[in-house]
């Protein structure tokens, strides 16, 4: 009985282990394009060997899982292990077959096909739809164009989980607010994305339609039940999407004239932090256009005035929508060095009037700005022969030292020479020193700066024709200007004067 028993058992096992079956599925076979496809293979047995994959049908494997589970049935026991491949194809396809080895034997697994499906628009009286409307489709190059994105679902709908794509152009400015407006209408919630669009340059455009996905979770029985019951039964729960879509827009932008890229009304005004400086101390000039319209496509402003440095930073603009209209406030800071009187010129700006419908030159007035304690031009004394000096060219008498012998004299001709040659080296040496040791004034300067802003108006005259100096005028600008606090090494400057010093 026991021997009969025995042989019972080990058939049960073996037949279990011998006994393989290989299967392959997709989470989803009808697809949007650019969705995300789950391509399972399963298999019963010990230690299966699974197809190493890095493309689907040309399509790059995106990940990779491996997951295993356990069953009883009928008292035996069955292993299924799976792999799950996961990629993201934009057309439809047939996943082939493959090979997969369980107990030393070769399975394949069936072809399965996958269809991509163009989202649709909801039909009317569906419980969701998206649509898109806007003011106007014949503007000029910069002028803003309204665009509303609705979404309207059904208060008795049920979604999970619901994302809209936002609205993207290309060759446009696109703004907008980041939450929607909600309003509700009977048995229906519609949430409104209000974007204003500005093109960029002239054509016809399309608007691609928006897309909505709409997510519910679905619940699927994974197994796992030792016990047979309902109870122990394992689940997992899925999204499934539905796309809907847009209609599309279309819209054509006409240039504007002379070559101009800001559309709007706009105002300018300039203004100087004092209109009296001492000589190669700095006037700060401010350069403010505030309004509505294409702000952001005001360009750099830059000025060119003789014998005056200057030193224009990047503009500042701080805009937004408000009530439904772009616009806001651009700010230039220019700083000028002189030393002497000089008048900073009108400042002119041109757009395109929105309301005129015409090109509109606004200009500032003239500044004068007086500068006192300009440096006299330095008088270098120069070594000159006079011709009405009289040089006397009669030799002298010489004194002849009758006890002096010619080898004596050799001797003191020579400890003199060598005298003078030590005498030089001495002086030219000390001269160095001197030269080294003698404080610099810019040097000087530096060392007495406490921020960054006293450090930038002593820099500033040298920026013109120094990349060095160039470079750390535009990290303290946006240390005073701007959110970096880039710590300025002061002994690197200080090295930097005294090397050029030395050169000279």
């Amino acid at each position: 009985m026991k021997k009969i028993l025995g042989k019972l058992i080990v058939f049960i096992l073996l037949s279990t282990s011998l006994f393989a079956a290989v299967s392959a599925s997709v989470d989803k076979d009808t697809i949007y394009s650019g969705d995300v496809v789950n391509y399972t293979i399963s298999a019963e047995g010990k230690n299966p060997k699974f197809p190493n994959l890095n493309t689907i049908a040309g399509y790059g494997i995106m990940g990779v899982s491996r997951s295993q589970m356990v069953n009883i049935v009928n008292g035996n026991y069955k292993s299924t292990i799976s792999k799950t491949y996961s990629f993201s194809p934009t057309r439809s396809l047939v996943i082939p077959s493959y090979k997969v080895i369980v107990n030393g034997k070769v399975y394949k697994t069936d072809e399965i096909r996958v269809n991509i499906v163009k989202p649709s628009q909801a039909k009317k009286g569906s419980d969701f739809s998206i649509s898109m409307e806007m003011d106007k489709n014949d503007v000029y190059v910069g002028e803003p164009v309204k665009v509303d994105v609705k979404f309207k679902y059904k208060l008795s709908s049920q979604a999970d989980k619901i994302t809209i794509t936002p609205l993207k152009i290309s060759d446009f400015w696109v703004k907008g607010d980041k939450k929607p407006v909600k309003t509700i209408k009977g048995d229906t919630i519609i949430q409104t994305y209000h974007y204003l669009i500005f093109p960029q340059k002239q054509g016809d455009f399309e608007i691609e339609p928006i897309v909505a996905n709409i997510g519910t979770f679905s619940r699927r029985n994974i197994g796992g039940n030792l016990f047979k019951d309902p109870f122990f039964d394992t689940f997992d729960q899925t999204l499934q999407w539905k796309k809907i879509t847009s209609n599309k827009l279309f819209i054509h932008a006409k240039p504007l004239p002379n070559n101009l890229e800001v559309y709007g009304k706009f105002n300018i005004k300039t203004s100087v932090d004092k209109r009296e400086t001492k000589a190669n101390k700095p006037v700060n000039l401010t350069v403010k256009i505030d309004g509505v319209g294409n702000i952001d496509d005001i360009k750099k402003f830059s000025l060119d005035i003789n014998d005056v440095v200057v030193y224009s930073a990047e503009p500042n603009i701080k805009a937004g929508l408000n009530t439904g209209v772009y616009g806001g406030v651009f700010t230039q800071k220019i700083a000028l060095i002189a030393d002497k009187d000089f008048i900073i010129p009108s400042v002119k700006f041109s757009y395109f009037d929105k309301d005129l419908k015409k090109v509109v030159t606004k200009k500032t007035k003239p500044i004068t700005i007086k500068v006192t304690g300009g440096n006299k031009k330095e008088i270098i004394p120069q070594i000159s022969t006079n011709q009405n000096t009289k040089i006397d060219s009669a030799p002298k008498k010489q004194i002849e030292n009758p006890n002096l012998t010619q080898e004596t004299g050799f001797l003191y001709l020579f400890v003199g020479f060598l005298f003078g040659i030590l005498v030089s080296i001495g002086y030219y040496r000390f001269k160095g020193i001197k030269k080294v040791k003698k404080e610099i004034p810019i040097i000087t300067k530096i060392k007495k700066s406490k921020t960054d802003k006293e450090l930038f108006e002593i820099l500033l005259p040298y920026g013109k024709s120094d990349d060095f100096i160039k470079k750390v005028l535009e990290q303290l600008e946006e240390n005073i200007y701007g959110k970096n606090k880039t710590k300025i090494d002061r002994k690197k400057l200080i090295q930097y004067f005294l090397d050029i010093e030395t050169v000279k």
